[in-house]
């Protein structure tokens, strides 16, 4: 039994490093900003100047201004949003923010650290870390969950990725059905990012 369950987690990791994205394909929009960041819960547009769409069910939000990223998450989900930044393969050395918006619109958001391929994603501050988060937000428009939050683009923390205006990076993403930081995911993937600007 345990041997399936390796071989099935072998699988999934596999999956996911070979085909970039599990639940379809990546489409991307750049457009200008020509709004001010607002950690709202609501996307408006020329608020960021990518949008990374993945199969209709998830979206990231990016956008860099003065040293800091701001990022949106957006997903078909009434539970929790993730996304990550650089490591792999699977989670091993990843940057990652977990949150998901309670029934009374608190946020709560968790600046985390995968060491290995399948976590655990404790929160920085377990190894030593700072919370990074500057501000955030967010809130639950029908079927979906948004989050919105930012960061400056190096905080510092060798527990953070410092994110890079030139060339790509990597980001995974993931949502779950549940209010935690627990539980699993329902879908998972990767794209790569080139930002410039900053």
């Amino acid at each position: 039994m345990m041997g399936r369950r390796v071989l099935a987690a072998l699988l999934t990791g596999f999956l996911m490093v070979t085909a970039g994205c599990i639940g379809g394909g990546v489409s991307l929009e750049k457009t200008g900003t020509s709004k001010p960041w607002k950690p709202d819960g609501v996307i408006e547009p020329g608020e960021y100047s990518s949008n990374f769409t993945v199969g209709g069910d998830f979206s990231a939000f990016l956008r860099v201004d003065n040293g800091s990223l701001f990022v949106g998450m957006k997903a078909k989900t009434r539970g929790w949003v993730a996304v990550g930044f650089g490591g792999g393969p699977g989670m091993r050395k990843t940057d990652i923010i977990i949150a998901y918006v309670l029934p009374n619109g608190t946020v709560e958001i968790s600046d985390s650290y995968s060491p290995g391929f399948a976590g655990p994603h404790n929160p920085d501050t377990t190894y030593g870390g700072v919370d990074n988060i500057i501000s955030h937000g967010g809130g639950e428009e029908g079927d979906f969950t948004v989050v919105e939050f930012s960061r400056k683009l190096d905080t510092g923390d060798r527990y953070d990725f410092k994110i890079p205006t030139s060339g790509t990076f990597r980001v995974i993403w993931a949502y779950g059905t549940e209010d935690d930081f627990v539980s699993e995911h329902v879908k998972a993937g990767h794209f790569y990012v080139s930002l410039g600007g900053g």
